[in-house]
Parts: structure tokens; sequence; C-alpha cells
């Protein structure tokens, strides 16, 4: 006896009720759940709205892009403070180890006077609260997310969204369209889901991994948004059109007319690729050598600066940041982003010196 596949013609009107209701709950959560993700991850590096930067802080972590440092160092909170000399006392905190009697000593006196009004923890509980010595260290601090911590997330978020994939999936297999295709459409989210929760942790230790993290999030969440919108569609709205022979004739015909089309595009695109390949042999160069400044800085060991190096090192990132550049610091050295696809790694204070004189020559 032949096996029948159930559609969603085949079902009751109560099952696409209950079905509906919770792909749109779930749609509804997935929702809160990227604005959640958006609140926890923003200004991160000081600056308002939420930006690649700020996900590479999250896990990588960063020793002189703090969320309070950015924010009083041509961030919005920089006009708050009553003098320059304010400014640089806390940078120097941040930059000197953070002692708690230093902060009782230089910087909670300016922090009372000129941001403690909305920093409180009671006027606005979405900013964060200024008042204690422990309130500030969680803007002053920007280290690497812990491993415990990761594994404890991922274990969460693995069960959680596969259990969501598996309902929303088995759900969008009751419609009709190619089996290929529709195979394809399930397996994605899956694989995306797998291969963000893996990004997490290689961007502890390769920061550009955040890319990953942010593509393969992105792609989850279209792929299971287009499960839900084809599913909701086909339920209540989708039927099989019943063709003509003359509208089948007519539809041959716009099919010859797309194909000639397509052809000429590949024929286009194979002369633009001939031309364009020298940039793209540039450009895979460029990767290979990116690669290569990370596998250094993963073999360098920690670098270990005095004060004044300290200073230096936040006036060469200050001057690299005016010219456009990114710059992060780790504890083994400077990792630069020129492009997104060239990174440079600088293993010493002499050589971020020697870099910063030639940007600027």
């Amino acid at each position: 006896m032949e096996k029948h596949c159930l559609r969603f013609k085949d079902i009751s009107v109560s099952e696409k009720m209950l079905y509906s209701l919770f792909l749109m709950t779930i749609g509804i959560g997935y929702l809160f759940g990227l604005t959640h993700l958006y609140y926890t991850h923003q200004m991160r590096d000081g600056q308002p709205g939420m930006s690649i930067q700020d996900v590479m802080i999250a896990y990588y972590g960063s020793q002189d892009k703090t969320r309070l440092g950015s924010a009083i160092n041509g961030g919005p909170m920089e006009l708050n403070l009553k003098s320059v000399d304010d400014k640089e006392k806390i940078l120097a905190w941040l930059s000197t180890g953070k002692s708690k009697a230093h902060f009782e000593q230089d910087v909670a006196p300016i922090l009372n006077r000129d941001c403690t009004g909305c920093h409180n923890g009671e006027t606005n509980p979405s900013l964060p609260n200024l008042t204690t010595y422990e309130g500030v260290m969680d803007v002053a601090s920007s280290k690497a997310a812990s491993l415990p911590g990761l594994v404890k997330i991922s274990h969460i978020h693995l069960f959680g969204i596969a259990f969501i994939l598996l309902f929303v999936g088995r759900i969008f297999i009751y419609s009709d369209m190619s089996v290929s295709l529709k195979r394809i459409i399930v397996v994605i989210p899956f694989l995306s889901l797998l291969i963000d929760t893996t990004s997490w942790f290689i961007t502890r230790t390769y920061p550009n991994f955040a890319y990953v993290v942010v593509g393969s999030g992105a792609i989850m969440g279209l792929s299971m948004g287009a499960q839900i919108i084809i599913s909701l569609y086909q339920m209540w709205f989708g039927t099989r059109l019943q063709l003509s022979s003359e509208q089948q004739a007519q539809l041959k015909k716009y099919a010859l007319v797309l194909q000639n089309w397509t052809l000429n595009g590949l024929a286009i695109s194979k002369n633009y690729v001939l031309k364009t390949a020298p940039i793209v042999w540039r450009g895979g160069s460029q990767i290979l050598l990116s690669f290569y400044h990370l596998f250094r800085y993963s073999l360098h060991t920690n670098l270990a600066l005095s004060d004044a190096e300290q200073l230096k090192a936040r006036q060469y990132t200050q001057t690299l940041q005016a010219q456009g550049y990114q710059v992060w610091f780790a504890s083994k050295g400077w990792l630069v982003k020129k492009s997104l696809l060239s990174w440079l790694f600088l293993s010493s204070i002499d050589d971020l010196e020697n870099y910063v004189a030639d940007v600027i020559s």
C-alpha cells in the first residue's frame, strides 16, 4: 500500500489553529529574544547601538575598550565631566589595575558629582549603577567570556533551540513544495545553530570569528522565519494552481525568456570574473596573511607593560582609531583590523609605535 504523506490541506481546521498559534507565538518570542540580545550586548564598546565590536568584546574581551572608558573618551558621557583632568584620572585608573583604594580616592568623587544623578540604579534601572565600586567594575572590566559560563549557556541554548526547531520543522514538513528544497530548509537552522554555538568558543581566542557568530545566527533566524511564514501561508492561503494548456504554454514562454536572460547574465559574469580574478587573488592573500597574524598571536607570550608604555599604547590606539582602524589590545599584543579581511598582529610597543608612524606618514 502506498504511503500517504500528510499536507496542510489534509489536516483539520482545529489542527491548523493549534499550529498557527504555536508558530506565531514562537515568532513573537524570537523577536523578543533578539531584542534581549540587543540590550545585552549593546554599548560594550561605549558607542550607541550594537555593532560587531560589541560581539567581539562579549566573547573575546578587551583591555582598552571598556564601556566606561569608551563612554568618557570620545563617547556620549564625555561632556558630563567637568574637566579633561577628571577624564584623565578615570582613564589612568582603568589602565593601572582598577584598585578599590584608587577608585575611592580619585574616581568615586568624580562619578558622584557628574554621573550618579542618572546612574544610581533607581532613576533609570536600565543604566549601569555607578554608586558602588562593584557597579563601576561591571562597566570597567571587559574580560573574555569564561569557559564554564559558555558551557552552561551552550547546553541550555542547544537544548532549548533544538526543541523549537524540531516542532517548527515538523509543522513545516506538511508544506507542499520540492522535497529537496524542503530538506535543505529543515537542515539549515540546525547546522547554523551548531556553527553559531561552536563559534562562541572560537571567538574567545580569535575575535574575528564574531562575524561567524553573527552570520550563523542570522541564517538560523532567517531559515526558521521562512519555515514559519511558508507554513502559515500554505495552511490558510496556499493551494496548487490548476493551469490550462494555454496558461502552461504561456508559462513555458516566460521560462524561455528567463533562461535567455540567465545565459546572458552568466556570460557577463564570466567576463567580470576574469577581470576581477587578480583582485580576488589579492583578497585571498590578505585572508591567509590575517590568519598568519592570528596564529602568531596565539603563540605569543603575555606582555608586561609599564605605566608609561600603557599611556603610550592608549595614545597610539586613539591615533589609529582616528584614521579609521579598529584596534583590540589583548594580553599578548595588539590586533589591528585594517579591513574586513585584513588583520595585523603587533607583538610589542615598538611594533605599535612603528606601525603608527607608517600610517600617519
